[in-house]
């Protein structure tokens, strides 16, 4: 299985094998403790149509400084909104983007080979950069959580990020 994020014009997919049960990987995705391991903090509502905070501060995940990058070394907070909340199947949430128009996110988990297959869907990615981006963000969280769900060490965030933002921007570049 790939683990790299498939590109399409407006939107990725990515996947993810995990160890663990739907149930711990359920509770890393929604427990707000947990989640600041290996992506962000905040609250969230239990259920559809509540509210999710999105509050990443990567210097909790991460030993090595950020990129040169505006933006990358402070703190930011935003809300979007829950559209599917069914556990320990499935969440799908609004991401909200800076021109104002909501992308989406849908993370369904199946149990698999004695453990939990994650796949996600970042939606409504209008632009080259935001879809870069956003394959580069995903797939180095999700490997980390990957790690914490199989019991390891997560690795170092901005360290696994930066070639992989240059990776999937040469891919975006060359579907054109």
């Amino acid at each position: 299985m790939s683990t790299d994020v498939q590109l399409f014009e407006d939107r990725l997919t990515i996947e993810r094998q995990l160890k663990a049960s739907r149930e711990v990987v359920w509770q890393y995705l929604t427990d707000p403790a947990l989640r600041q391991k290996w992506f962000c903090a905040g609250d969230m509502d239990a259920h559809a149509g509540g509210k999710m905070v999105f509050a990443f501060d990567h210097n909790r995940i991460s030993n090595s400084p950020p990129p040169g990058k505006t933006g990358c070394s402070e703190a930011i907070t935003f809300e979007g909104e829950i559209t599917t909340y069914d556990p320990p199947r499935e969440l799908a949430f609004s991401w909200p983007e800076e021109s104002g128009a909501d992308t989406h996110v849908r993370i369904r988990l199946e149990e698999k080979d004695g453990g939990t297959q994650l796949h996600l869907e970042h939606s409504r990615l209008a632009k080259d950069e935001h879809r870069s981006g956003a394959a580069a963000g995903w797939h180095a969280h999700l490997d980390l959580l990957v790690d914490l769900t199989n019991g390891d060490e997560a690795r170092d965030f901005w360290l696994h990020y930066e070639p992989l933002e240059k990776m999937y921007a040469d891919k975006v570049k060359a579907q054109g």
